[in-house]
Protein backbone atom coordinates (compact mmCIF):
# COMPACT_ATOMS: atom_id res chain seq x y z
CA UNK A 1 0.00 0.00 0.00
CA UNK A 2 3.36 2.28 0.88
CA UNK A 3 5.65 2.56 -1.54
CA UNK A 4 8.40 4.45 1.21
CA UNK A 5 8.34 4.11 5.41
CA UNK A 6 8.36 6.98 7.30
CA UNK A 7 10.75 6.12 10.05
CA UNK A 8 10.13 9.05 12.52
CA UNK A 9 7.57 11.49 13.72
CA UNK A 10 7.90 15.01 13.70
CA UNK A 11 5.10 17.72 13.84
CA UNK A 12 6.94 19.77 10.50
CA UNK A 13 7.50 23.43 10.22
CA UNK A 14 4.39 25.41 11.05
CA UNK A 15 1.69 25.73 8.09
CA UNK A 16 1.57 29.70 9.27
CA UNK A 17 2.64 32.11 12.26
CA UNK A 18 3.32 35.43 12.34
CA UNK A 19 6.84 37.18 13.32
CA UNK A 20 6.95 38.17 16.68
CA UNK A 21 9.72 40.12 18.58
CA UNK A 22 11.24 39.34 22.06
CA UNK A 23 9.50 42.08 23.56
CA UNK A 24 5.98 40.85 22.78
CA UNK A 25 6.71 37.70 24.06
CA UNK A 26 8.19 39.22 27.19
CA UNK A 27 4.97 41.51 27.53
CA UNK A 28 2.74 38.39 27.55
CA UNK A 29 4.96 36.25 30.14
CA UNK A 30 4.28 39.38 32.23
CA UNK A 31 0.89 39.34 31.82
CA UNK A 32 -0.75 36.59 30.40
CA UNK A 33 -2.61 34.19 32.65
CA UNK A 34 -1.84 30.24 31.40
CA UNK A 35 -5.40 28.33 29.52
CA UNK A 36 -3.71 25.57 31.71
CA UNK A 37 -1.81 25.00 34.79
CA UNK A 38 0.05 22.05 34.00
CA UNK A 39 3.55 22.86 32.04
CA UNK A 40 6.89 21.59 30.83
CA UNK A 41 10.62 22.68 31.05
CA UNK A 42 12.93 21.70 28.24
CA UNK A 43 16.46 22.21 28.68
CA UNK A 44 18.77 21.40 25.49
CA UNK A 45 22.54 20.36 26.29
CA UNK A 46 24.21 19.84 23.00
CA UNK A 47 27.62 18.89 24.11
CA UNK A 48 28.86 15.25 23.55
CA UNK A 49 32.43 14.02 24.96
CA UNK A 50 31.81 10.75 22.07
CA UNK A 51 29.93 11.53 18.50
CA UNK A 52 27.70 8.46 18.02
CA UNK A 53 28.08 7.03 14.21
CA UNK A 54 24.93 7.39 13.60
CA UNK A 55 24.24 11.23 14.83
CA UNK A 56 23.72 14.42 12.92
CA UNK A 57 21.86 16.09 15.81
CA UNK A 58 22.78 19.44 17.08
CA UNK A 59 25.63 18.88 18.98
CA UNK A 60 29.71 19.50 19.51
CA UNK A 61 32.18 17.41 20.80
CA UNK A 62 32.84 18.99 24.37
CA UNK A 63 35.75 21.29 24.69
CA UNK A 64 35.99 22.71 27.93
CA UNK A 65 32.49 24.74 27.63
CA UNK A 66 30.65 23.45 30.44
CA UNK A 67 31.42 25.92 32.90
CA UNK A 68 30.28 28.92 30.48
CA UNK A 69 26.97 26.70 29.54
CA UNK A 70 25.94 26.16 33.03
CA UNK A 71 26.02 29.91 33.87
CA UNK A 72 24.22 30.21 30.62
CA UNK A 73 21.18 28.08 31.83
CA UNK A 74 21.60 29.51 35.23
CA UNK A 75 20.43 32.86 33.71
CA UNK A 76 17.83 31.31 31.70
CA UNK A 77 16.27 29.75 34.78
CA UNK A 78 16.42 33.11 36.75
CA UNK A 79 14.88 35.29 34.17
CA UNK A 80 11.86 33.07 33.08
CA UNK A 81 11.18 32.69 36.65
CA UNK A 82 10.36 36.09 37.20
CA UNK A 83 7.70 36.33 34.51
CA UNK A 84 4.03 36.35 35.85
CA UNK A 85 2.71 33.85 33.58
CA UNK A 86 5.85 31.51 34.46
CA UNK A 87 4.77 31.39 37.91
CA UNK A 88 1.32 30.48 37.46
CA UNK A 89 2.50 27.46 36.23
CA UNK A 90 2.84 24.09 37.99
CA UNK A 91 5.19 22.29 35.94
CA UNK A 92 4.74 18.60 35.32
CA UNK A 93 7.48 17.36 33.71
CA UNK A 94 10.97 18.80 33.35
CA UNK A 95 13.46 17.25 30.12
CA UNK A 96 16.88 17.31 29.62
CA UNK A 97 17.70 16.39 26.05
CA UNK A 98 20.81 16.61 23.96
CA UNK A 99 23.55 16.00 22.83
CA UNK A 100 24.20 14.00 26.20
CA UNK A 101 23.07 16.50 29.19
CA UNK A 102 25.05 14.41 31.76
CA UNK A 103 28.43 15.24 29.85
CA UNK A 104 27.66 18.19 32.64
CA UNK A 105 29.61 17.56 35.96
CA UNK A 106 28.11 17.02 39.13
CA UNK A 107 29.53 20.60 40.08
CA UNK A 108 27.21 21.90 37.20
CA UNK A 109 24.39 19.35 37.74
CA UNK A 110 23.95 20.67 41.60
CA UNK A 111 23.78 24.18 40.75
CA UNK A 112 21.19 23.54 37.88
CA UNK A 113 18.87 21.32 39.50
CA UNK A 114 18.89 23.25 42.75
CA UNK A 115 18.08 26.13 40.85
CA UNK A 116 15.32 24.77 39.02
CA UNK A 117 13.96 23.30 42.37
CA UNK A 118 14.03 27.00 44.03
CA UNK A 119 12.73 28.85 41.09
CA UNK A 120 9.70 27.05 39.53
CA UNK A 121 6.81 25.53 40.58
CA UNK A 122 7.57 21.73 40.07
CA UNK A 123 4.62 19.68 40.88
CA UNK A 124 4.90 16.79 43.04
CA UNK A 125 4.17 14.37 40.60
CA UNK A 126 6.75 16.04 37.91
CA UNK A 127 8.30 13.69 35.77
CA UNK A 128 12.29 14.77 36.00
CA UNK A 129 14.15 13.60 33.18
CA UNK A 130 17.23 13.07 31.67
CA UNK A 131 18.88 11.19 28.73
CA UNK A 132 22.09 9.74 29.14
CA UNK A 133 24.45 7.56 28.13
CA UNK A 134 25.68 4.61 29.84
CA UNK A 135 29.33 5.38 30.36
CA UNK A 136 28.05 9.40 31.48
CA UNK A 137 26.25 7.96 33.95
CA UNK A 138 28.11 6.79 36.72
CA UNK A 139 26.79 6.09 40.29
CA UNK A 140 27.90 8.77 42.26
CA UNK A 141 26.11 11.47 39.51
CA UNK A 142 22.89 8.97 39.80
CA UNK A 143 22.74 9.70 43.69
CA UNK A 144 23.38 12.52 43.12
CA UNK A 145 20.77 13.97 40.75
CA UNK A 146 18.57 11.50 42.59
CA UNK A 147 18.58 13.60 45.54
CA UNK A 148 17.65 16.39 43.61
CA UNK A 149 14.51 15.15 42.08
CA UNK A 150 15.48 13.97 38.92
CA UNK A 151 13.31 10.43 38.81
CA UNK A 152 13.83 9.37 35.10
CA UNK A 153 16.71 8.70 33.05
CA UNK A 154 16.95 7.41 29.01
CA UNK A 155 19.60 5.88 28.37
CA UNK A 156 21.12 5.34 24.88
CA UNK A 157 22.13 2.21 24.71
CA UNK A 158 21.17 1.30 21.30
CA UNK A 159 22.29 -2.51 20.90
CA UNK A 160 24.11 -4.87 23.03
CA UNK A 161 25.12 -6.64 20.27
CA UNK A 162 29.46 -6.16 20.45
CA UNK A 163 29.41 -5.75 16.36
CA UNK A 164 26.72 -3.07 16.47
CA UNK A 165 28.38 -1.42 19.77
CA UNK A 166 31.61 -0.77 17.37
CA UNK A 167 29.87 0.09 14.19
CA UNK A 168 27.62 2.60 16.25
CA UNK A 169 30.42 3.64 18.78
CA UNK A 170 29.24 2.73 21.65
CA UNK A 171 31.59 2.73 24.26
CA UNK A 172 30.84 -0.11 26.66
CA UNK A 173 31.60 -3.89 25.63
CA UNK A 174 28.37 -5.66 25.62
CA UNK A 175 28.77 -7.78 29.03
CA UNK A 176 30.03 -3.56 30.62
CA UNK A 177 26.93 -2.34 29.53
CA UNK A 178 24.76 -5.02 30.77
CA UNK A 179 26.48 -5.08 34.23
CA UNK A 180 26.24 -0.86 34.16
CA UNK A 181 22.97 -1.16 33.19
CA UNK A 182 21.68 -3.32 36.47
CA UNK A 183 23.48 -1.27 38.50
CA UNK A 184 21.67 1.88 37.71
CA UNK A 185 18.97 -0.15 37.90
CA UNK A 186 19.32 -1.27 41.46
CA UNK A 187 20.86 2.24 42.55
CA UNK A 188 18.21 4.44 40.78
CA UNK A 189 14.33 4.34 42.69
CA UNK A 190 13.04 6.39 39.37
CA UNK A 191 12.55 5.38 35.72
CA UNK A 192 15.30 3.39 33.97
CA UNK A 193 14.04 3.78 29.73
CA UNK A 194 16.11 2.80 27.03
CA UNK A 195 16.48 3.62 23.50
CA UNK A 196 17.51 1.13 21.25
CA UNK A 197 18.43 1.04 17.60
CA UNK A 198 17.60 -1.51 15.00
CA UNK A 199 18.43 -2.66 11.26
CA UNK A 200 22.01 -1.40 11.28
CA UNK A 201 23.85 -2.98 8.95
CA UNK A 202 24.09 -6.82 9.20
CA UNK A 203 22.52 -6.86 12.42
CA UNK A 204 20.67 -10.39 12.50
CA UNK A 205 16.74 -11.29 13.98
CA UNK A 206 18.72 -13.21 16.77
CA UNK A 207 20.87 -9.77 17.87
CA UNK A 208 17.35 -7.71 17.78
CA UNK A 209 15.79 -10.48 19.91
CA UNK A 210 18.55 -10.59 22.34
CA UNK A 211 18.14 -6.77 22.59
CA UNK A 212 14.79 -7.18 23.89
CA UNK A 213 15.54 -10.51 26.02
CA UNK A 214 18.28 -8.22 27.71
CA UNK A 215 16.28 -5.22 28.41
CA UNK A 216 13.05 -7.66 29.76
CA UNK A 217 15.63 -9.13 31.96
CA UNK A 218 16.84 -6.51 33.28
CA UNK A 219 13.06 -4.99 33.62
CA UNK A 220 13.44 -1.22 32.01
CA UNK A 221 10.66 1.03 32.60
CA UNK A 222 10.45 1.46 28.83
CA UNK A 223 12.44 1.62 25.49
CA UNK A 224 11.95 3.23 22.48
CA UNK A 225 13.18 1.37 19.12
CA UNK A 226 14.18 3.31 16.21
CA UNK A 227 15.27 1.88 13.07
CA UNK A 228 18.59 3.04 11.77
CA UNK A 229 18.36 6.02 10.00
CA UNK A 230 21.05 7.47 7.75
CA UNK A 231 21.35 11.04 8.41
CA UNK A 232 23.23 13.86 6.48
CA UNK A 233 26.58 14.64 8.63
CA UNK A 234 26.92 11.07 10.44
CA UNK A 235 29.56 8.87 9.88
CA UNK A 236 27.46 6.20 8.57
CA UNK A 237 26.35 8.18 6.08
CA UNK A 238 29.81 8.78 4.93
CA UNK A 239 30.86 5.06 5.44
CA UNK A 240 27.68 2.50 4.20
CA UNK A 241 25.73 2.81 1.12
CA UNK A 242 21.91 3.11 1.72
CA UNK A 243 22.05 0.10 -0.84
CA UNK A 244 21.77 -2.53 2.17
CA UNK A 245 18.34 -1.28 3.22
CA UNK A 246 15.39 -3.49 2.36
CA UNK A 247 11.92 -2.71 4.05
CA UNK A 248 11.08 -6.46 4.66
CA UNK A 249 13.90 -6.57 6.11
CA UNK A 250 13.15 -3.47 8.55
CA UNK A 251 9.48 -4.82 9.04
CA UNK A 252 11.09 -8.50 9.90
CA UNK A 253 13.60 -6.81 12.62
CA UNK A 254 11.07 -4.13 13.83
CA UNK A 255 8.04 -6.82 14.52
CA UNK A 256 10.62 -9.24 16.22
CA UNK A 257 11.96 -6.76 18.59
CA UNK A 258 7.99 -6.01 19.45
CA UNK A 259 7.00 -9.64 19.84
CA UNK A 260 10.19 -10.55 21.97
CA UNK A 261 9.40 -7.81 24.65
CA UNK A 262 5.10 -9.12 24.34
CA UNK A 263 6.07 -12.91 25.61
CA UNK A 264 4.80 -12.49 29.02
CA UNK A 265 2.44 -9.75 28.37
CA UNK A 266 4.71 -7.09 30.82
CA UNK A 267 5.20 -4.52 27.85
CA UNK A 268 2.30 -2.66 26.17
CA UNK A 269 2.88 -0.24 23.01
CA UNK A 270 3.22 3.79 24.71
CA UNK A 271 3.14 5.04 21.42
CA UNK A 272 4.56 3.96 17.96
CA UNK A 273 8.28 3.49 19.11
CA UNK A 274 8.03 3.19 22.74
CA UNK A 275 6.77 0.15 24.73
CA UNK A 276 6.38 0.44 28.77
CA UNK A 277 6.14 -2.13 31.25
CA UNK A 278 2.75 -1.79 32.17
CA UNK A 279 1.97 0.80 34.97
CA UNK A 280 5.25 2.22 34.91
CA UNK A 281 7.19 5.20 32.95
CA UNK A 282 4.36 7.96 31.15
CA UNK A 283 6.64 9.81 29.21
CA UNK A 284 5.27 13.09 30.17
CA UNK A 285 7.49 15.32 28.40
CA UNK A 286 5.72 13.81 24.75
CA UNK A 287 2.64 13.07 26.33
CA UNK A 288 2.16 16.99 27.13
CA UNK A 289 2.94 18.31 24.48
CA UNK A 290 0.90 16.01 22.38
CA UNK A 291 -2.27 18.02 23.71
CA UNK A 292 -0.50 21.16 23.43
CA UNK A 293 0.63 21.76 27.16
CA UNK A 294 2.91 25.23 27.05
CA UNK A 295 6.80 23.76 26.77
CA UNK A 296 9.46 26.38 28.09
CA UNK A 297 12.92 26.03 26.21
CA UNK A 298 15.62 26.73 27.51
CA UNK A 299 18.95 26.24 26.31
CA UNK A 300 20.54 26.66 22.62
CA UNK A 301 18.67 24.47 20.02
CA UNK A 302 15.94 24.39 22.81
CA UNK A 303 12.19 24.52 20.78
CA UNK A 304 9.14 24.93 22.51
CA UNK A 305 5.69 26.62 22.59
CA UNK A 306 4.35 29.51 25.75
CA UNK A 307 0.39 30.19 24.95
CA UNK A 308 0.52 31.54 21.21
CA UNK A 309 4.02 31.68 20.92
CA UNK A 310 6.48 29.23 19.46
CA UNK A 311 9.95 29.55 20.60
CA UNK A 312 13.07 28.51 19.12
CA UNK A 313 16.43 29.57 20.51
CA UNK A 314 19.30 29.29 17.51
CA UNK A 315 21.75 30.50 19.57
CA UNK A 316 22.26 31.92 23.34
CA UNK A 317 21.76 35.64 21.73
CA UNK A 318 19.27 35.01 19.16
CA UNK A 319 15.43 33.30 19.80
CA UNK A 320 13.07 32.54 16.93
CA UNK A 321 9.73 33.75 17.65
CA UNK A 322 6.51 33.42 16.03
CA UNK A 323 3.09 33.64 17.08
CA UNK A 324 1.18 30.51 15.94
CA UNK A 325 -2.61 30.64 15.33
CA UNK A 326 -5.13 28.47 16.75
CA UNK A 327 -5.56 26.12 13.57
CA UNK A 328 -2.11 25.82 13.70
CA UNK A 329 -1.90 24.57 17.50
CA UNK A 330 -4.97 22.43 16.61
CA UNK A 331 -3.46 20.90 13.69
CA UNK A 332 -0.15 19.73 15.54
CA UNK A 333 -2.57 18.30 18.34
CA UNK A 334 -4.58 16.68 15.38
CA UNK A 335 -1.38 14.83 14.36
CA UNK A 336 0.10 14.06 17.74
CA UNK A 337 -2.99 11.91 17.83
CA UNK A 338 -1.41 9.15 15.77
CA UNK A 339 1.33 8.73 16.92
CA UNK A 340 -0.65 6.38 19.72
CA UNK A 341 -2.20 2.43 18.22
CA UNK A 342 -5.55 3.15 19.72
CA UNK A 343 -7.01 6.31 18.56
CA UNK A 344 -10.28 7.28 19.04
CA UNK A 345 -12.67 8.94 16.65
CA UNK A 346 -14.12 11.41 19.46
CA UNK A 347 -11.05 12.94 19.34
CA UNK A 348 -10.47 12.89 15.66
CA UNK A 349 -13.72 14.45 15.33
CA UNK A 350 -13.08 17.52 17.68
CA UNK A 351 -10.74 18.64 15.04
CA UNK A 352 -12.10 18.39 11.46
CA UNK A 353 -15.50 18.38 9.43
CA UNK A 354 -18.16 15.32 9.22
CA UNK A 355 -16.39 15.57 5.25
CA UNK A 356 -12.79 15.25 6.20
CA UNK A 357 -13.67 12.47 8.83
CA UNK A 358 -15.54 10.55 6.06
CA UNK A 359 -12.69 11.32 3.76
CA UNK A 360 -10.40 9.27 6.68
CA UNK A 361 -12.57 6.75 7.34
CA UNK A 362 -12.50 5.57 3.65
CA UNK A 363 -8.82 5.22 3.84
CA UNK A 364 -8.54 3.66 7.61
CA UNK A 365 -10.89 0.42 5.39
CA UNK A 366 -8.02 0.79 2.91
CA UNK A 367 -5.54 0.35 5.41
CA UNK A 368 -7.80 -2.41 7.32
CA UNK A 369 -7.98 -4.26 4.28
CA UNK A 370 -3.89 -4.35 4.40
CA UNK A 371 -4.06 -5.76 8.12
CA UNK A 372 -2.61 -2.41 8.91
CA UNK A 373 -5.71 -1.78 11.52
CA UNK A 374 -8.89 -3.15 13.01
CA UNK A 375 -11.78 -0.59 12.74
CA UNK A 376 -13.86 -0.62 16.35
CA UNK A 377 -17.59 1.38 16.97
CA UNK A 378 -15.29 3.93 18.95
CA UNK A 379 -11.83 4.28 16.87
CA UNK A 380 -9.33 2.29 15.39
CA UNK A 381 -6.17 0.14 16.37
CA UNK A 382 -3.32 -0.26 14.83
CA UNK A 383 -2.01 -4.08 14.65
CA UNK A 384 1.67 -4.54 14.84
CA UNK A 385 2.21 -4.35 10.94
CA UNK A 386 -0.12 -0.78 11.25
CA UNK A 387 2.62 0.32 13.57
CA UNK A 388 5.67 -0.52 11.45
CA UNK A 389 3.71 1.91 9.14
CA UNK A 390 2.59 4.05 11.53
CA UNK A 391 4.14 7.35 10.80
CA UNK A 392 3.70 6.67 7.45
CA UNK A 393 -0.39 6.13 8.05
CA UNK A 394 -0.23 9.65 9.91
CA UNK A 395 1.52 11.28 7.09
CA UNK A 396 -1.58 10.55 4.68
CA UNK A 397 -3.88 11.44 7.86
CA UNK A 398 -2.28 14.83 7.54
CA UNK A 399 -1.99 15.09 4.19
CA UNK A 400 -6.31 14.27 4.11
CA UNK A 401 -6.88 16.62 6.96
CA UNK A 402 -4.75 19.49 5.69
CA UNK A 403 -7.32 21.84 4.51
CA UNK A 404 -8.85 21.78 7.77
CA UNK A 405 -5.54 23.56 9.22
CA UNK A 406 -5.05 26.11 6.29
Amino acid sequence: MFEKRIKGHHSGHPNKSEFATKEDLYEFLEDGVPEQKEGVIYFHVPFCDTICSFCSMNRSKLDGELDDYTQYLLGEIDKYSKFSYIQQKSFESVYFGGGTPTTLKERHLEKILKAINEKFNISKTCEFSFETTLHNLNISKVRLMQSLGVNRFSIGVQTFSEAGRKLLNRTHSKEAAIEHLKKIKDEFKGFVCTDIIYNYPNETEEEVREDARILKDIAVDSTSFYSLQFLDGSVLSNTFSQDYYNIETDRKLHNAFVEEMFKGGDYEFLEYTKLNRKGRDEYKYIRLSHVGADVLPIGVSAGGQLGEFGIFNMRADLQMIGILPPEERNRKKFNALFQYHDIKFSDMKRYVSDETFANLMEFFKKCESEGYMSIKPDGIELSLDGVFWGNTIADEVAKIAKKEFE
